[in-house]
């Protein structure tokens, strides 16, 4: 069998491919917008739509923006205007602590220059027991005055006893229960007025109900003891 030689030339073969597949690439994509054109989209006006949507996006976002610094502000005003109010009730509540001390030491000053019964000699001011802040820690305070125009000294003793529960149990404790230098009573010697204070401490779950105080003159004059009893269902008001 003779020989035959032909030429052979791949290239075109691949040129061939391409150009087809291009071919039908393109006629597919031509298909494609017709048919999307026939169904009544229109590439122009999505891509329009579409920045439009855009534009849309980017004015909410910057209004999101806009508004989320507005927020922040007006926290902060209000954090401001809380904290300043604050600050106001504080200083209202220490205005009025004030006044009320101060018609207090102006009504025991006029007990004692203009006291309602100016017969009266030796008189129980005030008794007050209040709590320290520490766990079983009180003060008690007494205040005890005479008229102006008395001349003599007043001398005597204060004697302070406490009832509670103690294990449920009802009990006495008189001041030398109640003291650590466990004093048995208070010595007083004033003209017109003394202010007398102990530090109490409570034994360790005891309950006190009310207080008793008694103030014994010892001058020798008709002068009865005084005696008061005061509960402390709320330590710390004023009796």
């Amino acid at each position: 069998m003779p020989l035959v030689v032909k030429p052979h030339s791949p290239w075109r073969f691949r040129v061939f491919i391409v150009l087809a597949a291009t071919i039908i690439f393109l006629a597919g994509w031509i298909l494609f917008e017709y048919g999307r054109f026939s169904s009544g989209f229109d590439s122009l006006e999505a891509y329009k739509e579409r920045g439009e949507l855009l534009g849309v996006q980017r004015q909410l976002e910057r209004q999101v923006e806009e508004l989320r610094e507005q927020k922040a502000v007006l926290e902060r005003a209000a954090q401001i205007e809380k904290k300043a109010y604050a600050e106001l009730d504080v200083n209202l509540k220490i205005l009025q602590a004030e006044v009320l001390e101060l018609k207090e030491e102006l009504a025991f000053y006029r007990g004692i220059v203009s006291p309602d019964n100016a017969s009266t000699g030796l008189r129980l001011q005030r008794f007050k027991i209040e709590s320290t802040g520490q766990p079983r820690s009180y003060r008690s305070k007494v205040v005890l005055t005479q008229v102006l125009k008395n001349q003599r000294l007043a001398r005597g003793y204060v004697k302070l006893s406490m009832e509670g529960l103690l294990n449920g149990q009802l009990m006495t404790l008189s001041l030398k229960d109640l003291t650590e230098k466990q004093i048995k009573e208070i010595r007083y010697q004033f003209k017109y007025f003394q202010n007398l204070e102990e530090d109490l401490v409570l034994p360790e779950g005891f309950k006190p109900l009310r207080a008793m105080i008694q103030v014994v003159p010892t001058n020798g004059t008709d002068q009865n003891t005084i005696e008061k009893t005061i509960e402390l269902e709320k330590l710390g008001d004023k009796t």
